[in-house]
C-alpha cells in the first residue's frame, strides 16, 4: 500500500492459449510496447493452489481484451488479479453480458415507446 494514495494497486494478469498469446504480442507491437517489457510468470500460484502461466498486463489492456473476446470467440483467456505486488492472485470473474439480438433491441424500444405514449395520454387526461 502506498502512503501517497492510501490504497493498494491492483495487478492484472491474463492466462491465455497460444492463439490469444500471439494476438496479444501483435497488439503490443502495434502500440510500441515490446513483448519483452511484459512480465511473464510461468508458475504463478493462484488461489486455487495450482500453477498458472500468466502475463502481467496494464489495467488499460483488460478492457481491450474483454471487448476482443466479445467480438471474436477464438480468444481464450482468463483474468487474474491481486492487490499489491505480493500475495495470492484470484480469478477476476466479470459478469459477461450476453449480446442482445436485434429482435430483443426492437422489443425494448417498442416497449419504451409504448410507455411514453401511455404517459402522454395520462397527462392529456389530467389537463382536460
Amino acid at each position: 500500500m502506498s502512503k501517497e494514495s492510501g490504497k493498494s494497486t491492483v495487478q492484472w494478469f491474463v492466462e491465455c492459449d497460444a492463439f490469444t498469446n500471439e494476438s496479444i504480442e501483435r497488439e503490443l507491437a502495434l502500440r510500441g510496447i515490446g513483448y519483452d517489457s511484459i512480465s511473464r510468470y510461468p508458475d504463478m500460484v493462484g488461489s486455487d493452489g495450482k500453477s498458472h502461466d500468466v502475463l502481467l498486463i496494464p489495467s488499460t489492456f483488460v478492457k481491450k481484451l474483454k471487448s476482443a473476446r466479445v467480438n471474436d470467440k477464438r480468444f481464450r483467456f482468463r483474468f487474474w488479479k491481486r492487490n499489491g505486488s505480493r500475495g495470492t492472485m484470484y480469478p477476476a470473474d466479470f459478469v459477461e453480458k450476453k449480446p442482445i439480438s436485434e429482435t430483443e433491441k426492437f422489443r425494448a424500444i417498442a416497449k419504451r415507446l409504448s410507455e411514453i405514449s401511455i404517459a402522454k395520454k395520462q397527462r392529456a387526461k389530467v389537463k382536460n
